[in-house]
Formats: C-alpha cells, sequence, structure tokens
C-alpha cells in the first residue's frame, strides 16, 4: 500500500509537494506519539508508509532542484 507514488509526485507543483511533505510529517508525528503515549495503531506499517513517503518525496524535490 504505497502512500503516494513517484509518478503522481512528479505532476504535484512545488507547493503541493511542500503540503503533502508537510501532511505526511504531521501524521507520522500523530502515530508516533499514539505509539509513545502507551496506545496501539490499528496498522504498524503506516509508520514505514510515511516514512517511504516524506522520502520520496524529498528525492523527488531534490532531484528537481526545488530545494
Amino acid at each position: 500500500m504505497a502512500v503516494i507514488r513517484p509518478n503522481e509526485i512528479r505532476k504535484l507543483s512545488r507547493e503541493q509537494k511542500l503540503r503533502r511533505l508537510d501532511e505526511y510529517r504531521k501524521k507520522l508525528f500523530n502515530v508516533r506519539s499514539e505509539l509513545a503515549a502507551g496506545g496501539s495503531i490499528q496498522d504498524p506499517s503506516q509508520i514505514r508508509e510515511y516514512k517511504k513517503a516524506i522520502a520520496r518525496i524529498l528525492t523527488i524535490m531534490t532531484e528537481e532542484g526545488e530545494l
């Protein structure tokens, strides 16, 4: 289950990429803080998916010289 695919990222404008990046960082923070508070999450693979999505966006932005 990919959160966002590279070809989808390349179609986005710079502002949209930054918005998605911020959105995924917030979601990752929320999932991690829920775990740290002693809770449990439904899908533990969410953490990995959000980390990969963040890395994909940053990589593509670097390739395109937007960072």
